[in-house]
C-alpha cells in the first residue's frame, strides 16, 4: 500500500494518571488491499482496571467488526460498496456492543475523561472518528508563490461545529465520521492534546518532513523526553507514498547504430548475467559448454561447430514474457541433454576400459600429472626458502614482520567475524526471548480476562517460537526450559487440567500374586474389582480392607460390563448368561438372556430402570430386554433406524443412551431417535477413550481415556470443563464416579486409587 505508519507513545516517570493504548492492525495482504488498515488512539484519564477493559473490549470488536463485516464479503464482488460505509458500520456496531458491554460488566462510564481517535487508512483516502480533544494535524506542501514548503494545518479545529462539539453520551460514543483524502507526500499525525502544546508547528514538520515515519517518532520521543517529564504523550504519523517512488529518475536514450547496439546489447547481458551469479552458484552455462566440447572429442565422427543462431533485436524489444523455467519442453531438452551427456562418458569410459594401451596411458599420464604437481609444489616451495634466505637482515626483517602482521590481521578477521557472529545470534536470542516472555503476558491477561480464544492463538505463536530457540549452550538450555515450564503451565491452564495426587486404596497383587482386574465398580461402600480369571476382589473404603469372594464356578470365564441396580445388584456378562452378585450377601446367580444373537461379539450392556440394554455392533441396534424371573427376555430393537454401531466402546443412559466410539464421538438418542449432539475442543484432542460415564444426578458425562492418562469432565450439552490427570496413571482399565461424597476411584493396572473431585465447586 502507498503509505508508511509509525507510532510513539511516552510516558513520564512520574506515575501517570491516564491509561494509554496504541492500536495499529496487522491484516494480511488481502485484507489490506481490499479493506486498508485499521488504528486507534485511546487515553482514558483513569488509572483503574475498568479503563484497560474498555480498551481491549474496544479493540478487538473493532478489529472483528471491521474486517469481518458483511459488507467487506460483498465488496469483493460490488465495487460501489464504499469503505467509508463499511466503517460507518463497524463504529455503530461497536457502539451497540459496548453499551452491552458496559451494563454486563456493571462498569459507569464517563464520556468526560475519553479521549478517542478511530479511524481507517485505504488507498488514499482517510476516515477517522474524533471522540474528546484528541488532535488530528495535516502537514501538505505549499504553494511555490507563498515561498513555504510545508504547512500544517489542525483538522480538528477545522471540522468543528457546534453539531460535532455536542457531549457524547456513554451509548454511543463514535457517532461523527470525517472523511478525506491524504495529499501525496503529505503526512497526517494523530495525538493527543498535550503534544500540540509542547512542541511548536515548526518543529514538527522539521521533524515530520525530515525523517521517514519510523525516525521521526523516535526523533519526537527523544525531544519530549528531554522537556517533560509529568505529561504523557501518544501519536500516531501517516505519510502518504504514492508517486515518490519514481522521482528523480531520468531516462536517457543511448544514440548508436544497430549493429553497434546488437553488439552491446549481447556482451551487456553476459557481463550481467556473470556479475548476478553467486560465487557459490554452478554455472549452467559454463558446465553445457564444457559438455558440449566433451561430446566433441568423444563421437565417432566429429561433427562441424555449429554456428550462434542469428540475433534479432525485436526477440529482445517485443518478447512478452519468458517461458516458464518448469515447462515441458526445457524438462525434456534437458533430459535429452542429460542423456546424451550420459552415453558419451559411457562411450569414454568404455574406450578407456576396453583398450589396454588407452588405459595404461591414462594412468601413466595421471601419475604423471600427480608427480609433476608436487615437484612443482617442492621446487616452488625451495626457490621461496632460498629466496628468503639470500635477502639481506632489513629485508628479511620487514618481510617477517609483514607475514606476522598479515598472520595477526587474519587471525583478528576471523576473531572479529566470530564475535560479530556470536553478538548477532545473541541479538536474534535475545529478540526471541523478549517476544516469547511478551506473548506469555499477554496470554495471562487474556486468561485473566476469560479470553480463551486469544490465549490459545497467542500459545500457538509460542509454541512456533519455542521452535526456533537455539539450545546450544547450558544457559540457552535453562533459558528454554524457563520458558517452555511457563509454557506448559499456561497450556494446562486453557486446557483446565487438574493435576491430582491419588491415594491408594489397596493393590491386589498384595493380596494374589496373579491378580489382573479388568474393571472395578462401586456398592455400599465397597469397591468390587473383577478379574481374569473369573474372580471377583472386595475393597472396603471404611477399614481398607480387601478380600477374595470366591465364586466356586468353574464355567465363568468373563465378567465384563458391572453394573449396579437399585438394589445393590452387580450384573456382569459372562459368556451366554448374565452373573448377578448380591453386594449385601455376596453371593453369585444367574440369568438366562433369550436372545439369538453372538452375546460374544456385544460391545456394551447396561441396566436402567430394571430394563437391560444390549448393544450388538454386527446388528447395528441396542436391544431392549426385560427381566422374568430367571430370564431376560422380550428382545426388542430400540433404535428406530439400524446404525453404524462397529466403533462403539461404551454405553451409558439417564433416560436418553449416550454412545462413545474409539475415535472420539458422542453420539446422543432420545427415544430410539438420534439427536444433534456435539462437544466443544478438547485439548489435547480424544486418542482411543475407554469408558463414558452419565452422572444420573448431575449435569456431568465423564470419559475414561487411558492413553493420555486422564479423566475428562464435559457438561450434558458438550461443553468441555477440565481434565483430571497424574503421572501415576500408567495403565488405566476403568473408573467410578461418586458425586455423593465428591470421590473419583481409578483402576490403574492392580492398583485402585481415589482422588477428589474438584469440578463440581466450580
Amino acid at each position: 500500500m502507498n503509505y508508511k505508519i509509525a507510532q510513539f507513545i511516552f510516558t513520564p516517570p512520574q506515575r501517570s494518571q491516564s491509561t494509554l493504548e496504541i492500536y495499529v492492525a496487522q491484516p494480511d495482504a488481502g485484507k489490506e488491499a481490499l479493506a486498508g488498515k485499521l488504528f486507534a488512539l485511546m487515553e482514558i484519564g483513569s488509572t483503574k482496571t475498568a479503563g484497560l477493559k474498555i480498551i481491549n473490549f474496544l479493540i478487538n470488536s473493532l478489529n472483528h467488526d471491521y474486517y469481518q463485516n458483511e459488507k467487506m464479503i460483498l465488496r469483493e464482488r460490488v465495487s460501489t460498496i464504499k469503505i467509508e460505509h463499511i466503517f460507518e458500520s463497524a463504529l455503530a456496531k461497536t457502539n451497540k456492543k459496548l453499551a452491552e458491554f458496559l451494563q454486563a460488566e456493571k462498569i459507569k462510564l464517563n464520556p468526560d475523561i475519553l479521549n478517542f481517535t478511530i479511524g481507517v487508512i485505504y488507498d488514499d483516502s482517510l476516515h477517522f472518528a474524533n471522540l474528546g480533544k484528541n488532535k488530528a494535524l495535516l502537514i501538505y506542501r505549499g504553494k511555490p508563490s507563498d515561498n513555504i514548503k510545508h504547512k500544517l494545518a489542525d483538522i480538528t479545529e477545522q471540522t468543528s461545529s457546534p453539531e460535532t462539539k455536542k457531549q457524547p453520551s456513554a451509548i454511543k460514543l463514535f457517532s461523527n465520521i470525517i472523511s478525506g483524502s491524504l495529499p501525496r507526500g503529505g503526512y497526517f499525525i494523530f495525538a493527543n492534546e498535550t503534544f500540540g502544546e509542547y512542541l511548536s508547528a515548526k518543529q514538527i514538520i522539521s521533524i515530520v518532513t525530515t525523517l521517514p515515519p519510523a525516525g521521526a517518532a523516535e526523533q519526537i520521543k527523544n525531544t519530549l523526553n528531554k522537556i517533560n517529564a509529568y505529561v504523557p504523550f501518544l501519536g500516531i504519523i501517516i505519510k502518504n507514498t504514492a508517486g515518490l517512488e519514481i522521482e528523480g529518475i531520468k531516462i536517457k536514450e543511448p544514440i548508436c547504430s544497430t549493429k553497434t547496439s546488437i553488439d552491446n546489447l549481447i556482451v551487456t547481458e553476459e557481463k550481467t548475467e556473470r556479475l548476478l551469479t553467486p560465487s557459490g552458484l554452478v554455472s549452467a552455462k559454463k558446465w553445457s559448454s564444457f559438455f558440449n566440447n566433451l561430446i566433441g572429442r568423444l563421437s565417432p565422427k566429429p561433427t562441424a561447430k555449429i554456428s550462434r543462431p542469428a540475433f534479432l533485436l525485436k526477440d529482445k524489444i517485443f518478447i512478452k514474457r519468458k517461458a516458464d523455467w518448469l515447462s515441458l519442453k526445457k524438462i525434456f531438452d534437458a533430459l535429452k541433454n542429460f542423456g546424451v551427456y550420459l552415453i558419451g562418458l559411457f562411450i569414454y569410459i568404455f574406450r578407456i576400459i576396453t583398450d589396454k594401451k588407452t588405459l595404461a596411458d591414462f594412468f601413466h599420464k595421471l601419475i604423471f600429472k600427480i608427480k609433476n604437481s608436487w615437484a612443482i609444489l617442492r621446487t616452488a616451495a625451495v626457490r621461496s626458502f632460498f629466496w628468503y634466505k639470500n635477502l639481506n637482515k632489513i629485508n628479511k626483517t620487514l618481510f617477517s614482520v609483514f607475514l606476522i602482521c598479515l598472520l595477526i590481521f587474519s587471525a583478528n578477521l576471523g576473531w572479529q567475524n566470530i564475535k560479530n557472529k556470536t553478538t548477532e545470534q545473541r541479538a536474534i536470542i535475545n529478540n526471541l526471548t523478549m517476544a516469547i516472555e511478551q506473548k506469555q503476558n499477554q496470554i495471562d491477561a487474556s486468561l485473566l480476562y476469560d479470553n480463551e480464544t486469544g490465549a490459545g492463538k497467542l500459545l500457538e505463536e509460542v509454541k512456533e517460537l519455542l521452535k526456533q530457540l537455539p539450545q546450544g549452550s547450558q544457559d540457552q538450555k535453562n533459558q528454554y526450559r524457563r520458558l517452555l515450564a511457563k509454557h506448559q503451565v499456561q497450556m494446562e491452564k486453557i486446557s483446565h487440567v487438574i493435576r491430582v495426587a491419588p491415594v491408594e486404596l489397596a493393590n491386589l497383587i498384595n493380596l494374589s500374586a496373579n491378580a489382573k482386574p479388568i474393571n472395578i465398580i462401586l456398592a455400599k461402600n465397597k469397591i468390587y474389582a473383577a478379574a481374569a480369571p473369573a474372580t471377583i476382589y472386595s475393597i472396603d473404603l471404611d477399614s481398607k480392607l480387601t478380600t477374595l469372594i470366591n465364586l466356586n464356578n468353574p464355567d465363568i470365564n468373563r465378567l465384563d460390563f458391572p453394573n449396579l441396580d437399585k438394589n445393590n445388584n452387580i450384573y456382569y456378562l459372562s459368556a451366554n448368561k448374565v452373573a448377578v452378585l448380591d453386594a449385601k450377601s455376596e453371593k453369585l446367580s444367574w440369568l438366562d438372556i433369550n436372545y439369538n444373537g453372538n452375546l460374544e461379539k456385544i460391545v456394551a450392556f447396561q441396566q436402567y430402570n430394571n430394563r437391560f440394554y444390549l448393544t450388538d455392533a454386527a446388528a447395528g441396534q441396542i436391544f431392549r430386554f426385560t427381566k422374568n424371573g430367571n430370564q431376560l427376555t422380550g428382545s426388542t430393537p430400540w433404535l428406530n433406524n439400524k446404525e453404524d454401531l462397529t466403533k462403539v466402546v461404551s454405553l451409558n443412559i439417564d433416560g436418553d443412551i449416550y454412545l462413545l466410539k474409539n475415535d472420539g464421538e458422542i453420539s446422543k438418542y432420545t427415544k430410539g431417535k438420534k439427536q444433534n449432539f456435539s462437544t466443544t475442543a478438547i485439548e489435547p484432542a480424544l486418542n482411543q477413550p475407554a469408558k463414558m460415564i452419565i452422572s444420573p444426578e448431575q449435569n456431568y458425562l465423564y470419559i475414561l481415556e487411558p492413553a493420555n492418562k486422564r479423566l475428562i469432565v464435559l457438561d450434558k450439552t458438550g461443553r468441555f470443563l477440565s481434565q483430571y490427570t497424574s503421572d501415576k496413571f500408567g495403565n488405566l482399565k476403568d473408573c467410578q464416579i461418586d458425586e455423593t461424597n465428591k470421590k473419583i476411584y481409578f483402576l490403574n493396572n492392580t492398583t485402585v486409587y481415589s482422588i477428589d473431585m474438584s469440578h463440581l465447586a466450580k
